[in-house]
């Protein structure tokens, strides 16, 4: 019996794992059982994202068997939640192994690859925009204001961008899966459904971030030309692939 009303049944299904800019943490589960175990403050950004992730997965797997008793127990053991979340343990690796070939799937493998190269080519860019500014704001080109705006913002795009990057192949191959798996069912294909609407939401968000970058940057626009170009094609790829994932409603996201 859920004693918490609040709560969103299944938000960290189709969430991207970002606790710390996330508005419905008080009504996640996954964030409540995270949040009651201790931090380590020296684990990374991308070791933070695969503990968020494993730890989603946990709490699906534990989701999956507290319904299925309650199925049973209320003789409703064909509910669409219980039969979606039994029907994901099923799955064999096999139909994940076939979306890991798909594309779409190599697509977003590049993606990353060419974005964690630029990552490497400019580690330095945020500490080089903060002399800039303020050189900026002794020459009194920029108010100290205007300066932290634009850092700000710099900061933000850099974070996302990094965020992203490394969370779009690994929701790319699991929404492919709608794709690739012919026997799967409707309940199993609205979850893959809802990955892919991640998947577009991410790949949305990482271009206005790159957007951000180019707009500071104008200097970088060719360096950067064939990844966005990339990325463009992966949210063309992505939607002609599953053209139902974008009008997809993600529980208390969308």
């Amino acid at each position: 019996m859920n004693t918490q009303p609040e709560l969103i049944p299944g938000i960290y299904n189709f969430c991207d794992s970002w606790c710390q800019r996330c508005l419905f943490t008080s009504r996640c589960r996954s964030f409540q059982l995270q949040a009651a175990q201790p931090s380590n403050d020296s684990v990374t950004r991308e070791e933070s994202l695969i503990q968020q992730l494993t730890e989603a997965l946990n709490l699906t797997k534990q989701y999956v068997e507290k319904m299925r008793q309650s199925g049973v127990q209320s003789g409703n053991a064909s509910s669409p939640e219980v039969l979606e979340q039994e029907a994901l343990q099923k799955r064999t690796d096999a139909s994940s192994e076939l979306a890991s070939k798909h594309p779409v799937a190599g697509l977003a493998d590049q993606y990353m690859r060419l974005s964690g190269d630029w990552f490497k080519d400019e580690v330095n860019l945020l500490e080089q925009a903060g002399r800039q500014q303020i050189e900026q704001v002794q020459l009194g080109f920029h108010t100290q204001e205007e300066a932290l705006v634009k850092l700000n913002r710099l900061k933000d795009a850099w974070e996302m961008i990094r965020w992203y990057r490394t969370l779009i192949p690994v929701k790319t191959v699991s929404a492919l899966r709608a794709a690739t798996d012919t026997t799967m069912d409707q309940p199993l294909l609205t979850y893959h459904l809802g990955k892919a609407k991640l998947v577009l939401v991410s790949i949305d968000r990482s271009l206005l971030a790159w957007q951000t970058i180019l707009t500071h940057y104008p200097e970088k626009t060719d360096d950067l030309l064939d990844m966005l170009a990339l990325l463009s094609r992966l949210r063309r790829e992505m939607e002609a692939t599953l053209p139902e994932a974008r009008a997809f409603q993600r529980p208390g996201l969308d």
